[in-house]
């Protein structure tokens, strides 16, 4: 009945958070990336692998920029930073329908617009979220970020609609409009920093939780931070590389891009899956349990000629480790740093995990070029989630003192 009366008072802000996390840099953006580089190749002769290194610029800025947004939206309230940034990101994708013909210009309108929309990072979002529930923390941080799989399964049609009808510089000024028109007014009536009910209007000054100083040194910190690291370095790589695998495995290309595309939905019973358990069990175990699933999966995928069945599997466990990774990030830091200064804390949590994420691709397709082949990388990805997933299990009981 608790769950139920947080949901009662909160879900316009859960609604709100999801919005701004679908439609800022690690929704919007980056699902829509691959869409823009055929109109793009076409038009400048810019090579695929170039305008795949966008991503890296994503990658940055979650880094080094994350931190900062966490410490802003500490001090001014998320509300303020996702407003503010929501107006920068609409700005700085419309501004991307100025770039060309050098490469250098598409860089640089990426990055500033990658910038302008850093204070869209899940660390804006969650903070509020984790405020304002307690009992269903975990299900309405998972709610909250599905709003990346809701966008990777609706934004890549509109976009295309709009490059094939109007072309690829009308596509970015229709993107930035979108969030203008969308991500804006939902923030603006619906968000609040304080989350709902009797809470909403508490002091940060009277909430729970360590100083960043004093996060620092626990030794949950480190094993939280170095466990999600090894875990985003797996999942991100097989995301990236995984119609490849599959393709590497014998199967037809045309079929392999089929059934990677069940990763989406995957992703989203993850969240929902994930967010449900760990509000009823401990949530280390339910990590754990999660990577192990995902490690399987790798296990499956080196089995050359395996059968349709057991591919569609593999996609499916991989789909759903990557549902819960950054959302157990958010509610682990809530539960062993407390509120006070999770916005610092988290964000410097994201930024383990977006090195992580980064390296990952990189290090999985040197692999395959030194090999010819992906059973190593596969195999460095298991090894990434069973000693990444152990770290988080022993992470130990939440301090209680931080508790509602």
């Amino acid at each position: 009945m608790a769950a139920f009366g947080e949901f009662q008072r909160g879900w316009k802000l859960v609604l709100a958070a999801a919005t701004g996390v679908g439609l800022g840099i690690t929704g919007l953006t980056f699902y829509t990336l691959g869409i823009f580089m055929g109109p793009l190749g076409q038009e400048f002769g810019w090579s695929r692998t170039a305008l795949s290194g966008a991503t890296l610029l994503t990658t940055a800025t979650t880094m080094f920029l994350g931190p900062l947004v966490g410490r802003l939206s500490d001090r001014f309230g998320g509300r303020k930073v996702g407003l503010v940034s929501l107006s920068g990101l609409a700005l700085g994708l419309a501004g991307m329908s100025l770039i060309g013909p050098n490469l250098l210009s598409f860089y640089l309108a990426f990055g500033l617009a990658m910038v302008l929309g850093a204070g869209t990072l899940p660390v804006v979002w969650t903070r509020a979220i984790n405020a304002g529930f307690d009992k269903a923390r975990g299900l309405a941080l998972g709610l909250t970020l599905t709003g990346t799989g809701v966008c990777a399964i609706l934004a890549p049609p509109f976009t295309q609609w709009l490059i094939a009808d109007h072309g690829w510089r009308a596509a970015y000024i229709g993107q930035g409009v979108l969030v203008a028109a969308l991500g804006l007014p939902t923030v603006w009536l619906l968000f609040r920093d304080g989350g709902a009910g009797p809470r909403q209007m508490q002091d940060r000054s009277a909430l729970p939780g360590l100083s960043m100083a004093a996060s620092l040194r626990t030794r949950q910190f480190w094993m939280l931070g170095l466990g999600f690291l090894l875990v985003s370095f797996a999942v991100a790589a097989l995301i990236v590389h995984l119609v490849s695998i599959l393709a590497g495995g014998g199967m037809d290309r045309a079929q392999a891009v089929w059934i990677a595309s069940l990763l989406g939905f995957a992703i989203i019973v993850g969240r929902l899956g994930v967010g449900f358990l760990v509000d009823r069990l401990h949530a280390p175990y339910v990590a754990f349990g999660s990577f192990i699933i995902a490690a399987i999966a790798c296990g499956l995928l080196t089995l050359a000629g395996a059968p349709l069945a057991l591919s569609i599997l593999a996609v499916v466990m991989i789909g759903l480790a990557a549902g819960a990774e950054v959302d157990l990030v958010a509610y682990l830091a809530s539960r062993y740093f407390g509120l006070k200064n999770y916005g610092q804390i988290y964000g410097w949590q994201l930024a383990f995990f977006a090195l992580g994420a980064g390296l990952g691709p990189i290090t999985l397709g040197k692999l395959y070029d030194m090999t010819g082949g992906y059973h190593a990388g596969l195999m460095a990805c298991i090894t990434g989630l069973v000693i990444g997933g152990g770290l988080v299990a022993t992470l130990g009981r939440f301090p209680t003192r931080f508790q509602e």
